[in-house]
């Protein structure tokens, strides 16, 4: 069991140690090399991962080959086709692993089976939706209304020391500009 994951589950939203327990039964621990691609384009959405160890990422290649992160994700944190698995679609997105990563899976449907069996599950289901709305609300603001450096600036403040982990072209496919900018806003930096 991780303690962390309970720990935090209790504090948002009253989790017993039962409760967790048989939530955790569904846990599936895992590993992925760097690059590893634990979920493609147009696959079955049911999973969720959470991360232990490294650095996760969910993003697309446009018709052209092009790139776009949507999100990264650190230790603690959940990662998963939110939007594909609510509407019972195939994904538009990918899963992968950015650097050597531990990882919990669970299936969503697990998730699911305890909302309904407990209400604080609800509670938390609830915290959780909360929290990845208003991250895509300031994504979608910054994306709007920030120059590119300022995003920059952005990332640097959420992402902390896991921003060293990730690949210069990655961090540009999430500010949404190409590599070469980011590479000329970095330079500019240091003059």
């Amino acid at each position: 069991m991780n303690v962390q994951l309970f720990e935090t589950a209790k504090q948002d939203a009253d989790i017993t140690l039962e409760q967790w327990e048989e939530f955790a039964q569904s846990f599936v621990m895992g590993q992925a090399q760097k690059g590893e691609i634990l979920l493609g384009h147009d696959q079955e959405a049911k999973y969720i991962w959470i991360v232990v160890s490294g650095v996760m990422r969910n993003f697309d290649n446009d018709s052209k080959g092009k790139e776009y992160t949507k999100v990264f994700r650190g230790p603690g944190e959940m990662l998963g086709p939110y939007s594909e698995i609510l509407s019972r679609s195939k994904t538009r997105y990918s899963i992968q692993a950015v650097t050597q990563t531990t990882f919990i899976r669970f299936p969503y449907a697990q998730f699911e089976s305890m909302m309904a069996k407990y209400p604080q599950w609800e509670r938390l289901g609830r915290k959780i939706a909360e929290k990845n709305f208003l991250e895509k609300e300031k994504r979608e603001y910054e994306l709007m209304h920030l120059s590119a450096e300022d995003r920059y600036q952005e990332f640097l403040k959420q992402y902390g020391a896991l921003a060293e982990q990730i690949p210069q072209y990655q961090v540009a496919s999430l500010l949404a500009i190409s590599p070469e900018a980011l590479n000329r806003l970095l330079k500019n930096k240091k003059a």
